[in-house]
Parts: C-alpha cells; structure tokens; sequence
C-alpha cells in the first residue's frame, strides 16, 4: 500500500476481469479490508477517501459499482449519491454505514442506492450484491438505449415518455416506483419496492397494500399506452417487473 491516500490503487491489473468498483471510504482500515476482498474475487478496486476525491477519479474511468459511506467527512454519502444517480441511472451504487435507523434507510433509498448494507457486513452478501449489480449494468451496457427510440422516465420532471413523444404526467411515488423497476434486471420484489417507496420517517407508513394501490393507479394511467405494450407485469408471489426497458433520465 502506498501512504500517499491519492495513490492508493488496490487492484494492479489495468483491465478488470470481472468489473469495476468505486470504494468510498474515509476509515481506512475498513477501506482496505473490503478492497482486498473485492479485489481477491477478481474486480478492479480502486478507494476515494471523501466525495472531492471520489470525482477526481472519475474523471479517469466510470466504474460499474460505486459503494459509498454513508458518514463521510465535507460531504455525505446521501447527497453524493444523489450526484451520481442523476450522472449515471445505470450505475450499481451501494449505500454503507454503521447506522440502523429506518428514515436513514429510506433517505439513501430515495437518494438513488440500490442496495443499503449495515456495517458490518459479511464479505460473502457484499460479493452477492457486487455480483447481483454486474449483472444489471451487463443487461444495460449490451443494448443501450437512446432518446429516440426508447420508453424514458424523466425524474426531475416526473414524467413518462413514449418512443412515439407522447408524455405522461407522474406523481412523486409513481416516478419512484418507475424508477425502481426501471433499474431491475428481472424483477423488483414488494419488499425493495416498499423500501424505495417508505416515507423519510417510518418505513411502516407505506406497506404491501398501499403498494397494490400505488401500482394499480399507474397500471390505469399506463392504459393510455396499451396499443405500444408498456405494462407492469405483476411476478406471482415475488414482486414486478416491466414489460419494456425503461430509460431513466434526471432531467
């Protein structure tokens, strides 16, 4: 290891067997820890230390997976989160963090983090996680999809675009729940799904119920669009999943 944190490059080999991943640590000594395991599964690892060096990094190369501290000095790991998802919807982002509170939970959630870890974690899940999200960006990067010809969810403006231009207005949870889906490689279970969708205080507030509701409403909306074959599948006993790729947009 090298004492100069600038310096510091984990994996050595310059083309990444398995992929690519982003540590955003500033303690260290957890830092090189989960870095040699990401490292010894065979992913190119390199370690930001706080949210100025993590954009210096990337403006060399774009990893598929950032995981991200929560707790990080001069800037948090929600609103850099949220930095990233609005640059990168594709991008794998793991949120983690010695914290356990549900409304934090939620909050990294609605910032844009696919997965939420508690520290500390079990080498075997974070490789489950790094490898689950390998496997959505392969899904994405093999077919990309372009502004013209593709369904796109536009988050800021909370709408719903059809290749034909034709646009559907959304509310708040409605774009959320798109949004999800969205970034699933297969399908979105109730329980992920009622995670990204919890209120910031109690995450008992949005439940399976209100999830049906939510779903259904859209489902309604979405006749609109029944001629061009957009629809939420439901997964029996599992979750959803939609029926077309789904560009997501932060504009």
């Amino acid at each position: 290891m090298h004492d100069d944190p600038d310096l510091e490059t984990v994996d050595q080999t310059p083309t990444p067997v398995l992929g690519s991943v982003l540590l955003v640590e500033d303690n260290l000594r957890v830092s090189d820890e989960l870095a040699l395991v990401l490292s010894a599964a065979g992913y190119a690892t390199r370690c930001a230390y706080d949210g100025e060096h993590m954009r210096s990094l990337l403006t060399i190369t774009t990893p598929d997976v950032v995981m991200l501290d929560l707790n990080l000095p001069n800037e948090d790991g929600i609103s850099l989160c949220k930095w990233l998802r609005d640059l990168h919807p594709y991008m794998g982002i793991v949120m983690l963090t010695a914290r356990v509170m549900g409304s934090e939970r939620t909050e990294g959630y609605q910032a844009g983090a696919d997965v939420y870890l508690t520290k500390p974690t079990r080498p075997e899940e974070i490789l489950a996680v790094i490898r689950n999200l390998m496997r959505r960006h392969d899904r994405h990067g093999a077919s990309p999809l372009t502004a013209t010809n593709a369904w796109t969810v536009h988050q800021k403006s909370m709408s719903l675009s059809a290749p034909d231009a034709d646009v559907l207005s959304l509310t708040p949870k409605e774009t959320i729940a798109l949004i999800t889906l969205a970034q699933t490689s297969t399908h979105c279970t109730y329980e992920e799904m009622i995670d990204k969708l919890g209120a910031e205080a109690q995450r008992t507030s949005f439940d399976k119920v209100r999830l049906e509701v939510l779903i259904s409403r859209l489902r309604a909306k979405l006749f609109k669009f029944k001629g061009q074959a957009f629809e939420i599948k439901t997964v029996h006993g599992a979750g959803y999943r939609l029926s077309t790729p789904l560009k997501v947009k932060a504009g």
